[in-house]
């Protein structure tokens, strides 16, 4: 609305009248000019007006670096919201730091600020997983120029598994959903260490690591002149039509333990009895021998002994 002294002048030009804008403009002008009655001079102003009524619009927001993996977020993200005015323009717009909890299309928010103080918030999902998986369990089983692997896992996991040469590069040598793995055309009596990752959706990981020694003989572990600080858990190659083993482990030349399991594998204790005495697994040399049992144990009928195998008890 247009002011002047309506007894000593009157309108002469322009648009002088009461108007309304309702719609939103960024700059309209509006000119009024008034002349005196008595001398005639006239004089006139020129207005723009701005006017914003409109919240602005907030947009997906920007982050400080790309997804981990798969649209997934693993550790913590910056983001700050994006916002757009047709007319004032944005004056700001809130942001933040998303660090959990762990979920699937979590919401974050904030909002946007426009010159003209309207204002609008919004929310939008972000995936967002930090927990690494359950830790696998590994196991190595060393063969003839072959070790087999196998691994604990879970549904929606990738597995991969990577071969460390004491020298040069680590090698991927499987990657996929399984949990078994072999691998083969190595060198016998030489020990390999392997490491499984567990890999999620999100690109956590866990890992465990394990070594054998491929081997021609039926024994298959401790591999033959091996150290260890911890009581070994023995294993063989099957025999076709043996119902069960006899194991025999010495120590010095003299028996300490005599064993008849069913399945290919003994694991030795600290402590165990045998021919009445307690026995111990002391720092030294042990030799281990297996026979496979053929028809019931009865009949106490053996085949031919499959191999003799030592290691070495460390302290």
């Amino acid at each position: 609305m247009w002011e002047w002294n309506d007894i000593l002048a009157s309108p002469r030009g322009g648009d002088c009248t009461e108007r309304t804008f309702p719609a939103d403009t960024a700059g309209t002008k509006v000119f009024c000019e008034v002349a005196d009655d008595l001398t005639g001079d006239y004089t006139g102003r020129t207005v723009t007006l701005r006017i914003d009524q409109t919240p602005p619009t907030v947009a997906r927001p920007g982050f400080d670096r790309p997804p981990d993996l798969n649209g997934w977020f693993n550790h913590p993200v910056g983001f700050g919201l994006l916002g757009h005015d047709d007319t004032s323009g944005i004056a700001s717009c809130t942001g933040g730091t998303y660090g959990g909890p762990d979920g699937a299309g979590v919401l974050i928010g904030g909002s946007c600020r426009d010159v003209a103080g309207n204002a609008a918030s919004e929310v939008f999902p972000l995936n967002y997983d930090a927990t690494p998986p359950q830790r696998p369990s590994v196991e190595a089983v060393p063969g003839d120029e072959r070790v087999n692997l196998d691994w604990s896992s879970a549904a929606g996991l990738e597995s991969e598994v990577v071969r460390v040469p004491r020298r040069g590069r680590t090698v991927v040598v499987y990657r996929g959903r399984g949990d078994e793995f072999t691998d083969r055309r190595l060198r016998n009596r030489r020990r390999y260490r392997y490491v499984v990752n567990l890999i999620d959706q999100a690109g956590n990981r866990a890992s465990d690591d394990a070594s054998a020694v491929p081997t021609a003989s039926p024994l298959l572990s401790p591999a033959s002149g091996a150290r260890l600080r911890r009581p070994p858990k023995l294993l063989w190659k099957p025999v076709r039509r043996a119902r069960y083993y006899n194991v025999q482990l010495l120590r010095a030349g003299r028996k300490v333990l005599s064993r008849w399991p069913r399945q290919e594998e003994l694991q030795v204790r600290r402590r165990w009895r045998f021919d009445g005495r307690r026995r111990r697994l002391v720092p030294g040399r042990y030799c281990w021998y297996v026979w496979p049992g053929l028809g019931p144990r009865s009949e106490r009928r053996y085949g031919r002994l499959l191999d003799k195998s030592c290691f070495r008890i460390v302290r």
